[in-house]
C-alpha cells in the first residue's frame, strides 16, 4: 500500500499531515518573475532560514506559467501580490481543484520526498485523501476516480512525475470525530465502537462556520451557522474603516488578505497588529474581539435553537489558534446541559490521514487482490508486498511511543479480530448518501 498523504483543504490555506510530517501552508501562489532575486539565487543559493518560506517554483505539465507556492504567511502587503486557486469546498473537481492539488503536491515531492513511495528515479506515488466540505458520498466517490492520475511538474528546476494511485474524500467534520478518537484507533477499537454516539462538530472554514450532526456515524444533520474567517477578516476591515476601536482616524486602506493572515497566524491572547510600513501599525486587537464575539453570540443562539444538543455525547470545536469562537462562553452555555466542547486545530489534517489510514488499512485485510485490482496503476505482486511492509504508521508525537508498541503487535492482533467486530466505513457511507443528499438541499432550502 502507497504511503498517505492527508490535506486539509481550503481556499487560503491546506493543511497537511503524512509519515512524521505534519505542516500548515498557504494556499495562495504568485507568479514567478524573472528579474526576481529569489529566482535569481536559485534553489540550491538561498538562504535555510528562507527556504521553507518564501515556497517553490513550481510549473505543472501542460501550464504556461511558473508560480511560487508554499508559503508559510503572506509576505507582501500589497493585494495584489497572491491569487487563489478559488474555494475548493464549493469547486469539487474541476479544472482549478485539479490543479490545487497538484501544486501541492508538486511542494511536497520536492521538500519531502520520503513522504511518496519512489517508483523510478524521480517518480513518486502516494495515495490521497483529502477533507472536504459534507457532501453527498456519490458525488465525491466520482471525484476521488478523476482524481487518480499521473502528471509531470518541474519544483525549482528538477522534473518529476507523480502518480496518484488512489484518493478518498472524506467530510472534515466525519475526519474530526476519528481525530478525537485517535486513542481508540491505536487501540484496535472497530469503526463501529469509533463512531459510536451522537457527535455535535463545530467548525469554522475560510468560508463558513457549519454545525454537523453524527449518530453512531450517520450525518444527521449540516447547517450553516454563519459566514466563516475570510468574511470576518472583512468585517474587521470594515468596522476600522467606520472608525470603530482604539485607534486613530484611519487612514490607510486595509487588505482582506492582510487582515485574514493576521486572525489566523496570531497566538491565542495575543495582540491583532498589523505592519502598514517600516514605520506604522495598527492595533486592531479591540476590533478583532469585537468581531469574535459576534460570531460566537451567533453560534450560541444555534446552538440554543438546536432541541437535540442536549443529547449529545461529544462536542467538537474545529478552530484557529487565536479562537474565532470563544471557547468559555460557548461551554457557558453547553455547562446548563452538563456539557462541554473540546477545541481541536481546524487545519489540522491528522484525522483525514487516520481515515484513510483506516480506510485503506480495512480493504486490504478484506483482500489483497480486491486491493490490487482496484488500483488504478497495478502494481506487480512483489511491488505490492514491499509497499505494504513499509507502509506508515499515524502521526502523533503525544502517542508515538503507544503508537509503536501497538504497532508492532498490529498483524497478530489483527488475524485474531472477528470480522463482526469492525463494521465497514464503505458500508456505512453507502447506506448515508441518499439521506446526505435530502439533508444538504433540505437545509439550502
Amino acid at each position: 500500500m502507497n504511503k498517505i498523504i492527508a490535506l486539509d483543504i481550503d481556499e487560503f490555506r491546506v493543511g497537511v499531515v503524512g509519515y512524521g510530517y505534519q505542516d500548515v501552508r498557504s494556499s495562495v501562489y504568485s507568479e514567478v518573475k524573472k528579474n526576481n532575486l529569489q529566482y535569481l539565487l536559485g534553489k540550491n543559493n538561498e538562504p535555510i532560514y528562507l527556504k521553507n518560506k518564501i515556497g517553490k517554483r513550481i510549473l505543472l505539465e501542460g501550464s504556461e506559467k511558473e508560480i511560487t507556492w508554499g508559503l508559510d504567511r503572506l509576505y507582501s502587503r500589497r493585494s495584489e501580490a497572491y491569487q487563489t486557486f478559488g474555494n475548493p469546498l464549493i469547486t469539487l473537481g474541476d479544472q482549478k481543484f485539479k490543479t490545487y492539488i497538484k501544486t501541492i503536491l508538486s511542494y511536497l515531492v520536492e521538500k519531502s520526498p520520503s513522504l511518496f513511495t519512489e517508483i523510478a528515479e524521480d517518480c513518486f506515488s502516494c495515495s490521497l485523501c483529502l477533507g472536504v466540505a459534507t457532501e453527498s458520498f456519490d458525488r465525491l466517490a466520482d471525484i476521488e476516480r478523476q482524481l487518480a492520475d499521473e502528471f509531470e511538474t518541474v519544483v525549482d528546476g528538477t522534473h518529476y512525475r507523480i502518480r496518484i494511485e488512489r484518493v478518498k474524500l472524506i467530510p472534515k467534520s466525519l475526519a474530526t470525530v476519528f481525530e478525537s478518537k485517535r486513542n481508540d484507533i491505536h487501540l484496535m477499537l472497530g469503526v463501529e465502537e469509533i463512531l459510536a454516539g451522537l457527535t455535535y462538530v463545530i467548525e469554522i472554514n475560510d468560508h463558513s462556520l457549519t454545525c454537523d450532526s453524527y449518530e453512531n456515524g450517520e450525518l444527521i444533520k449540516s447547517s450553516k451557522v454563519a459566514d466563516g474567517l475570510y468574511e470576518l477578516a472583512g468585517n474587521v476591515v470594515q468596522a476600522y474603516q467606520e472608525n470603530e476601536g482604539n485607534h486613530p482616524a484611519p487612514i490607510f486602506e486595509l487588505d482582506h488578505g492582510v487582515v485574514y493572515d493576521m486572525l489566523v497566524t496570531a497566538k491565542k491572547n495575543n495582540p491583532f497588529i498589523v505592519t502598514i510600513n517600516g514605520r506604522q501599525t495598527i492595533d486592531l486587537t479591540e476590533i478583532v474581539s469585537k468581531e469574535t464575539t459576534a460570531l460566537t453570540d451567533q453560534l450560541i443562539e444555534y446552538v440554543n435553537s438546536d432541541q437535540d444538543i442536549q443529547y449529545a455525547d461529544t462536542i467538537l470545536v474545529r478552530d484557529i489558534p487565536s479562537a474565532a469562537i470563544n471557547e468559555n462562553t460557548v461551554n457557558q452555555t453547553l455547562i446548563k446541559m452538563g456539557l462541554s466542547c473540546k477545541v481541536f486545530n481546524n487545519k489540522n489534517a491528522l484525522g483525514v490521514y487516520l481515515f484513510g489510514e483506516l480506510f485503506w488499512k480495512s480493504q486490504l485485510n478484506a483482500s489483497t487482490d480486491h486491493f490490487e485490482d482496484n488500483s488504478p496503476f497495478p502494481m506487480k505482486p512483489d511491488v505490492l508486498e514491499t509497499k505494504v511492509n513499509a507502509e506508515p504508521l499515524p502521526v502523533e508525537k503525544a502517542i508515538e511511543s503507544a503508537t509503536n508498541q501497538i504497532d508492532a503487535e498490529l498483524p497478530e492482533a489483527t488475524k485474531q479480530k472477528s470480522h463482526n467486530r469492525s463494521l465497514s466505513v464503505e458500508a456505512i457511507f453507502a447506506e448515508q448518501s441518499e439521506l446526505l443528499d435530502f439533508l444538504i438541499n433540505n437545509d439550502k432550502e
